[in-house]
């Protein structure tokens, strides 16, 4: 364990040493850098980061008692090089890139693709190197540290300092570098959303419990099954009692949102909220991807058991992990898992924050008005709450018989549909009222394609969602039966429906343009 914390140590040390001098490289003036020197100077570090790693990694072993066999000793040193050499120079190109002032286009391109490869390769061999320890740890994983009785993990205490909590708080702060380095593009200034920051972040943690606390009322209040008994026994904290446990995202990112434009529109008059709006809010989804690694941790919000056998090709670390629940018994000697919804949540949030930010972003975004892309993340999440919600265990579910989080995020997919077609609408009147309205070259041919494809998909998943609940009773019940995927269809035909709001005007405006032409 002395070894293992020495090489810790001095691994931090390396990190930290690398990370100061790129950090006192962006302050200096670019055309007085030397590049080629800085880089040696970085790389060194990362040599010895490297190496500190590794050595840290067979410390691991002993610390362990492990009496590891080849195949996981090669995992362990592959995965530890690549992970952490990956990492550290993909941190040192995310500062440069992010923060550097006048860095020469190309070695900027470059900086960029080698951040991104740096990332990418840490993530994978991350996992890697994990599993060259995974046989040789105990399950289920600590989920976080009790001063007082060191690592514990879900069965056996509370911690002072929780994992899930670690997650969340890093996701955030990598966001907001994220989106500061956006708002410096746009603005050519840093810093400008920290205090919004530090605003909404504490707001959507509130929200998120107040949510919770709302959506699992008599649990929370202790006074009965139904919401009728909201004035008995009531605990007055427990909407603000974050300590318990017990948060959901929804809540959060509604009130995160709502109390961080509220404050950005407020400390920084003269700069648009919708071009804010636009680069924010969708990267709220990487910090739930990450955030969501938490309920790994604490071993919850999973599904029920399947085929162990099928999600094999997972990281060790993660299926074996994956057979402990907070609140139903192990799967070890079972062939089973339970069904990792936090890692296909997580997935899918990053494809989200991917097609949000680059394809409607920059290659739709002609066809894309400003405040869409934040809209676009409501309904983003409401559509993965909505497939992935009957998946849950029961545990998991919200409300009574479960319905809360799934009809909420079945709200949200309407109100982010209704809320992008109205955007459209009202800037479309505000143009022709100050005589600015153009109609482009395409927009005639793409209102009318547009518009036949919004009537064809919406007419026929309304049909459907319509079938399908007159064909299957109807069962108190999230889960996936005919009747529930029929109302799935339906809420997704109508909010398709709702895009003729967008088309419809387009098309005719076009085709007036060219009569009048």
């Amino acid at each position: 364990m002395v070894l293992t914390i020495i090489f810790l140590v001095l691994f931090a040390v390396c990190l930290g040493a690398g990370v100061y001098f790129t950090v006192n490289l962006v302050g200096t003036p670019m055309i007085e850098v030397d590049y080629k020197k800085h880089f040696k100077k970085v790389g060194l570090f990362v040599i010895g980061a490297v190496i500190a790693f590794v050595v840290m990694s067979f410390g691991i072993y002993q610390w362990l008692k492990a009496a590891p066999d080849a195949l996981h000793v090669v995992e362990l040193v592959i995965g530890a090089v690549l992970f952490s050499g990956g990492l550290l120079t993909a941190i040192n190109c995310f500062i440069l890139h992010y923060y550097g002032r006048n860095i020469p286009e190309k070695l900027d391109k470059w900086l960029f693709r080698i951040q991104i490869i740096g990332f990418v390769i840490a993530a994978v061999f991350f996992f890697i190197w994990t599993n060259g320890l995974a046989p040789y740890l105990s399950y289920p994983l600590a989920n976080g540290i009790s001063f007082s009785q060191g690592l514990v993990n879900p069965n056996t205490g509370k911690p002072n300092i929780a994992f899930y909590a670690i997650c969340i708080l890093s996701g955030a702060i990598l966001v907001y570098f994220i989106c500061d380095h956006y708002m410096y593009k746009e603005y050519g200034q840093h810093g400008t959303l920290e205090s919004t920051f530090f605003v909404a972040f504490p707001a959507g943690i509130i929200g998120a419990r107040i949510w919770y606390v709302v959506g699992n009322w008599a649990k929370e209040f202790n006074y009965g099954n139904s919401y009728s008994e909201i004035f008995n026994g009531i605990k007055v904290w427990a909407p603000l009692a974050i300590w318990d446990g017990g948060i959901t995202i929804l809540g959060g990112a509604a009130m995160g949102i709502i109390v961080g434009a509220a404050w950005y529109m407020w400390a920084n008059k003269g700069k648009s909220i919708w071009i804010a709006f636009d680069m924010i809010v969708p990267c709220i989804l990487v910090a739930q991807a990450i955030g969501r690694w938490g309920n790994f941790f604490n071993c919850e919000v999973h599904g029920d058991p399947v085929a162990l056998a099928n999600w094999k090709w997972l990281p060790e670390i993660i299926w074996r992990n994956g057979q402990y629940s907070q609140t139903l018994p192990s799967l070890v000697d079972t062939e089973q898992m339970y069904l990792p919804l936090f890692f296909i949540e997580a997935i899918i949030n990053l494809l989200g924050y991917f097609i949000l930010a680059h394809v409607f972003g920059k290659a739709l975004r002609k066809y894309t008005e400003l405040g869409d892309l934040g809209f676009g993340y409501i309904i983003w999440y409401g559509l993965t709450r909505v497939l992935l919600e009957p998946l849950r265990t029961a545990e998991y579910k919200m409300g009574e018989d479960g319905y809360w989080s799934w009809v909420w995020a079945m709200i949200f997919v309407l109100l982010g549909t209704a809320a992008i077609v109205g955007n459209h609408i009202v800037r479309y009147i505000l143009r022709k009222k100050h005589n600015t309205f153009k109609v482009k070259p395409y927009e005639k041919k793409l209102g009318v394609i547009s518009s036949m494809a919004i009537i064809v998909v919406a007419a026929g998943l309304i049909a459907l969602g319509a079938y399908l609940m007159a064909a299957n009773p109807f069962k108190v019940v999230v889960e996936y039966n005919g009747f529930n995927e029929g109302v799935m269809a339906l809420i997704l035909g109508i909010s398709v429906f709702l895009c003729l709001g967008i088309s419809i005007p387009m098309t005719v405006e076009a085709m007036r343009g060219q009569q009048n032409a």
